[in-house]
């Protein structure tokens, strides 16, 4: 009997493990295909975008083999072989050459990219060229920042900068004369001149457009009429009974319009006053203030400055037994931050007189001149000869010496300080006594006779508020309102106002004691900028220094004036602020064409003078601008890759 064959359990368990793993296994490998296959493409197309991106971006122009970009070179349609091909192809779009572009990026691009794909490549979202293929699996985008490039913009700019070289402007003069006299005594029949000679210019290009004469002054006040003012020999004339006078007043302040009694070039003024029982003199306050319109070269601002500020030319002639005497206040200013600085006071002074016995009989402080500078301290005292001692000359009652000229200088630097420094300078009186005869002359001729003539030459080193041309403009403006012993006045620079130039206070009085000067950006003002040295010491200019004001157009400055005696301080006050307009402009905007740019710089230029000026001669400086990032655009290249 055959026997029954058995089949054991575990092989069986076994056999169906192994069937399941070898299904997992087989799952596996097909998932992991499945993956690759599809990975695999997505990839490549993420390279073919990039590297063709890449290889547009790189590539130049002459590196290219190729007939058709010979013949757009040869033909002017390419005018840059240096440009890659991106650049190139965003010219043509940027010039609207829409076909051009597209022949062109289609003939640098086919060759690069398989037919088995898909491609494009776009400008700022306008599609430039496309092989058209269906995208039936992956799309891949790569982008490039093209800087310089806008469409309907010129890919090859210019800019330009205007310097003026020559401007024409409105601008102000003052020509200030100083306290300073005397004439002494005399009667209508015999009088005692004081005859003034001043000396300015104007510039040669200037046309005038007015002129006020400012005039303050101590004359006679009665008896006969006489010329007291002439101005250039005769072309103007004010009498006597031309001035207004206050009543009972001998002390007279008078406004005149002497338009066309002044002209550009040479000028002069001769005042012949006399006074009858105390001196002729100029009270503080007299000036002459000149509007006119000019032509200039613009000017650079120096480091060092060399000065001469002259006196005016002053005679005392005597009447009959009575006495001369000249006398003279110099102002003088030295600007914040001067450093080396020097001043060297000449003097030529005429018919001194030595010593005269009528004086000295009641007057026994005997010298012939005196020098004050920025004190009443003497500075310098001319004494009596030493050949005629004064007592002997007292006790024998007899004159002790001739008239004689004197010359000589004196260095002052060491009494010179910032702001306005006053020499006064006394010769054969002070004060209410004189002591000469005949004639007393302080002598001087700026335009013929300089080197002879009596000034302060001053020196001193300054660092440029620009470092470039500038124009300066010159503002005057009055206090104004009644005659009060404080006066207020306030002022902004205009905004195109780069930096300060100069600010002047000019103090107009008809009798004067001790004057205080306050500037300030501030109400009221505290910073006192001057005070008068000695008595009487006022003079009709004081500088502001810059420390004390602000250029902004958003600052209000204010000026003080304050007569501590109580005496008034006219309205006919003035604060005269004159301030730099920059010459030049940097380049500007792009534009397609020089003259664009031209009219762009030119019209900055007008600009930032403002009003004041206008620009006669100018130099115009452009240059082309490519390949610049701040120029157009920036353009966007996106190179699109599919299959």
């Amino acid at each position: 009997m055959m026997g029954q064959k058995r089949v054991s359990r575990r092989a069986l368990f076994f056999t169906i493990d192994a069937l399941i793993a070898a299904l997992i296994m087989i799952g596996g490998l097909l998932l992991i295909t499945s993956s690759y296959v599809s990975e695999q493409p997505r990839t490549l197309i993420n390279h073919m975008s990039q590297d063709l991106m890449n290889i547009l971006g790189e590539l130049q122009v002459h590196e290219m083999n190729n007939t058709y970009i010979d013949a757009l070179v040869t033909n002017g349609s390419i005018k840059d072989v240096n440009n890659t091909l991106l650049v190139q192809m965003g010219e043509f779009w940027a010039d609207d050459y829409l076909d051009l572009a597209n022949e062109f990026a289609q003939n640098v691009s086919e060759g690069m990219v398989s037919g088995i794909f898909g491609y494009s490549i776009a400008i700022d979202n306008e599609t430039i060229y496309t092989r058209i293929n269906p995208v039936t699996n992956s799309l891949v985008s790569s982008k490039k920042i093209i800087s310089g490039i806008q469409k309907s913009k010129p890919i090859k700019g210019f800019v330009a900068k205007a310097r003026a070289t020559s401007i024409s402007k409105i601008t102000n003069q003052i020509i200030s004369f100083s306290p300073e006299g005397s004439g002494w005594d005399g009667t209508d029949a015999n009088k005692g001149f004081l005859y003034i000679t001043k000396w300015f210019n104007v510039s040669s290009s200037a046309s005038i457009n007015n002129v006020t004469f400012y005039i303050s002054l101590h004359l006679e006040d009665g008896g006969s009429d006489w010329s007291v003012i002439d101005i250039n020999n005769g072309t103007c004339v004010l009498d006597r009974d031309d001035l207004n006078f206050d009543a009972g007043e001998e002390g007279l302040f008078d406004i005149q319009d002497v338009t066309g009694c002044v002209n550009s070039g040479t000028n002069n003024v001769v005042l012949q006053i006399w006074n009858n029982g105390y001196n002729a003199h100029l009270h503080p306050g007299m000036y002459l203030a000149i509007n006119y319109n000019v032509t200039e070269d613009v000017s650079y601002l120096t480091t060092e400055h060399s000065n001469r500020i002259f006196f005016d030319n002053i005679r005392s002639v005597e009447a009959s037994g009575d006495g001369s005497g000249a006398w003279s206040m110099l102002p003088f200013h030295v600007p914040d931050g001067a450093t080396n600085v020097s001043a060297v006071l000449y003097l030529n002074l005429q018919e001194v007189n030595d010593l005269q016995d009528r004086v000295w009989w009641w007057y026994n402080d005997a010298w012939d001149f005196r020098v004050y500078v920025n004190s009443d301290t003497v500075f310098y005292q001319k004494d009596t000869g030493d050949s005629n001692d004064i007592n002997d000359c007292l006790s024998y009652g007899a004159a002790c010496g001739a008239d004689y000229n004197w010359t000589g200088s004196f260095d002052i630097s060491g009494e010179v300080v910032t702001g306005t420094n006053v020499v006064a300078l006394y010769v054969n009186n002070y004060g209410d006594t004189v002591g000469g005869d005949g004639d007393t002359v302080i002598y001087s001729d700026p335009f013929s006779d300089p080197d002879n003539s009596s000034f302060v030459e001053l020196n001193y080193s300054l660092t440029p508020a620009l470092p470039y041309g500038v124009v300066d403009i010159r503002r005057v403006q009055s206090f104004g309102g009644s005659p009060d012993p404080t006066k207020d006045t306030s002022f902004s620079f205009p905004s195109e106002a780069e930096a300060i130039s100069s600010v002047y206070a000019h103090v107009a009085e008809q009798y004067s004691y001790i004057t205080r000067v306050y500037g300030d950006t501030g109400f009221p003002p505290g910073n006192m900028v001057f005070e008068s040295p000695a008595s009487r010491a006022v003079p009709t200019d004081v500088f502001i220094p810059d420390s004390y004001l602000d250029v902004s157009e958003l600052v209000t400055n204010y000026i003080r004036l304050d007569e501590t005696s109580g005496n008034d301080i006219r309205g006919e006050s003035t604060v005269e602020y004159g301030f730099y307009v920059p010459s030049f402009v940097g380049y500007g905007s792009v534009f397609g064409t020089v003259g664009e740019a031209n009219n762009d710089a030119i019209d900055r230029l007008q600009d930032v003078m403002g009003s004041f000026v206008n620009v006669s001669d100018l130099v115009l400086d452009n240059t082309s601008m490519s390949d610049v990032p701040s120029m157009w655009g920036p353009a966007v290249i996106e190179v699109r890759v599919w299959n």
